[in-house]
């Protein structure tokens, strides 16, 4: 009867718990035996495993916010493990004296096609592939080291080694029995096997093996020995205090999201290029006002790149274009802010960013020196600010096709200067002001600006000037007043009077036709008073030379 009994209980303990799958009060599992299904702790209650179970794959257990999850014995994947190779791996295969001699043969969890290296008591096989290996030599030792140098290209896993003593029989050593520098132990196909998704509180002393963990509240790691269980995905909090973290799934054994927290004292990781934990942002996007603002980024992220211009029309997620929003980070390293390697250093990324908005008034640039560590931020450009003043004529009437001048004054309140442009009009269409070149302007600075009007057409017309404003501004409000008017100007024909001139051209000839009659009359009688002269001087030169004869 004691036997049946025994054995009953040996089956019980043998099968998947099944006390209830909602853990809605205090319990503590704390024999042996295997966990499978879906369980939830429920909020106020608090699951205390201090047994040690096997789990089976697929298995669940939520912690609800408000429930507790206390693992002070073991909890491991019911797969058996792989030993998990780094680089370099020295692996102790304990032998217990089996012979003075025999076959040592390694068996490979996957066919290893890149060339490794391994050596044994200092006999070398370089550039070996394959699924198997096998070694002779001395067994009458305690423990055999095998040191494996891995190829970069692909991952190595032992899945057991057996020793074959000259004379006896053969003995399995499985993975979990191995140990060594650059060892660790992982599920089969590297993919978490069960899961803890904690809402509320996990505690941690015991052991944990191929578990999933996924903390959106409170994690406290303390002695624990956890593998095969990175990476453990933090969105809230998470302590790891005097524990061991081996067989990282991926590249780190933590990955912390967001603003989740993270301390880590005095534990070890994977290590090798696994990193203990790294800080990672789910989205890394800047706020921009439109599709023209461009964004540089340098030093980004764990590889530290830069960034060819990004703009809200070339997002990384096509539904996304159109809701100026850039995103700045290419891919997940790009978003990695933070992280501790598996030498235990922390690192932080030092980058930087600029944006840029191009337009015809400028080229407005924003240097960001630390670029945020955050999801989303947004940038304040300094732009300008233009206002028209005034535009006042010189006078309130002119004539038409003549030059009237006129003032225009324009202010800069902003940040920054502008080279701008005005168009004015009046009687419908575009007005001749003489200015076609641009205008320089210095943030707070007030500007005059002369222009000369001129008008085609008779009328009482009004000059509008307007400053022009580039389509790259769209969001933004970089002109307060943009329009100013003149007063009136009354804009006549002169008047033609060549008619009048008849009269006083005519007296004015003749006028002259009476000078020129007086002076020719002059001319004439100084003429015939010349010739009287002459014939007189003469006369008085006969007389004289005939006296002279008398004599």
């Amino acid at each position: 009867m004691r036997r049946a009994i025994l054995l009953a209980l040996i089956v019980l303990l043998s099968q998947p718990l099944a006390s209830a799958t909602d853990i809605s009060e205090n319990t503590d599992e704390n024999s042996n035996g295997i966990l499978d299904g879906d369980y939830t702790v429920k909020d106020g209650a608090t699951w205390t495993i201090s047994g040690d179970y096997d789990v089976e794959e697929g298995t669940t257990i939520l912690v609800e916010e408000g429930a507790t999850m206390i693992v002070s014995g073991s909890m491991n994947a019911s797969s058996p493990p792989q030993l998990n190779l780094a680089e370099t791996a020295n692996i102790s295969v304990p032998v217990g004296y089996l012979g003075e001699s025999g076959l040592l043969r390694i068996y490979f969890a996957e066919e290893v096609l890149y060339g490794i290296t391994i050596e044994i008591n200092n006999d070398t096989t370089e550039n070996w592939i394959g699924t198997q290996f096998d070694w002779t030599g001395d067994m009458d030792v305690e423990n055999i080291i095998v040191n494996i140098t891995t190829n970069v290209f692909q991952v190595s896993s032992i899945s057991s080694i057996t020793l074959s003593p000259d004379g006896a029989t053969p003995e399995s050593r499985a993975a979990d029995e191995l140990s060594g520098n650059g060892t660790s132990l992982v599920i089969p196909d590297r993919n978490n096997a069960w899961s803890i998704d904690v809402q509320g509180t996990l505690m941690v002393t015991g052991s944990i093996f191929g578990a999933g963990i996924t903390c959106h509240g409170t994690c406290t790691l303390d002695g624990a020995q956890m593998s095969s269980t990175g990476p453990i995905e933090v969105y809230g909090s998470i302590s790891v205090t005097d524990s061991s973290l081996l067989g990282g799934v991926t590249d780190e054994d933590i990955i912390v999201w967001d603003d989740a927290s993270i301390v880590w004292e005095n534990s070890v990781g994977t290590g090798g290029v696994t990193d203990n934990w790294v800080n990672i942002l789910t989205t890394r996007t800047l706020g921009v006002q439109n599709g023209y603002v461009v964004f540089y980024g340098y030093d980004m992220g764990y590889d530290a790149i830069g960034t060819s211009p990004l703009a809200d029309n070339n997002t990384f997620t096509p539904e996304n274009q159109g809701d100026n929003t850039i995103e700045i980070a290419p891919n997940e390293r790009a978003r990695m802010v933070r992280w501790q390697d598996g030498n235990g250093v922390v690192h932080e990324e030092s980058a930087s960013g600029m944006v840029v908005l191009s337009t015809p008034w400028g080229d407005y640039e924003h240097q960001i020196n630390d670029l945020p560590k955050v999801n989303h931020f947004e940038v304040t450009l300094d732009l300008p600010k233009l206002n028209f003043d005034s535009l006042i004529e010189s006078d309130d009437e002119n004539n038409v096709d003549s030059r009237l001048g006129v003032m225009a004054t324009v202010s800069n309140s902003g940040n920054a200067a502008a080279n701008f442009l005005i168009d004015c009009t009046s009687n419908g269409s575009d007005a001749n002001v003489g200015v076609t070149v641009s205008h320089a302007i210095e943030a707070g600075e007030t500007k005059e600006i002369p222009m000369n009007w001129d008008s085609a057409y008779e009328g009482d017309f009004v000059l509008e000037c307007s400053i022009f404003v580039p389509y790259h501004f769209e969001g933004y409000e970089v002109v307060t007043s943009g329009t100013a008017t003149t007063g009136s100007v009354s804009w006549s024909i002169e008047e033609d009077n060549s008619t009048n001139l008849v009269i006083p051209i005519s007296i004015g000839a003749g006028l002259a036709i009476i000078g020129f009659v007086i002076v020719s009359r002059k001319m004439m009688q100084k003429e015939l008073l010349k010739e009287h002269l002459e014939e007189i001087a003469g006369k008085v030169q006969t007389v004289g030379e005939e006296v002279g004869e008398i004599e």
